[in-house]
């Protein structure tokens, strides 16, 4: 029950934000433009293999409008 999802929890301020996960081929599992999505680590309902996959998430400070481009891995662990 705990780290079920991926979602980028530091983008509550966010507009235009982009957020995506690809896999190690480089093929796009999960895409949002709301934070509230959040990637089950699945595609089309299917459970995806264990490993490392990639993130992106890009936005404008609502506030300050400073453009925010973040990237980072996760480990998909079943």
């Amino acid at each position: 029950g705990l780290n079920d999802f991926l979602y980028p929890n530091n983008a509550i301020k966010a507009d235009n934000l982009v957020f995506k996960v690809y896999n190690r081929w480089g093929q796009l599992v999960f895409s949002s433009t709301n934070w509230r999505e959040k990637w089950d680590g699945k595609i089309n309902g299917q459970l995806q293999p264990t490993g490392t996959y990639v993130w992106f998430l890009s936005y404008t400070h609502h506030d300050t409008g400073q453009k925010i481009f973040q990237k980072g891995t996760t480990i998909l662990i079943r």
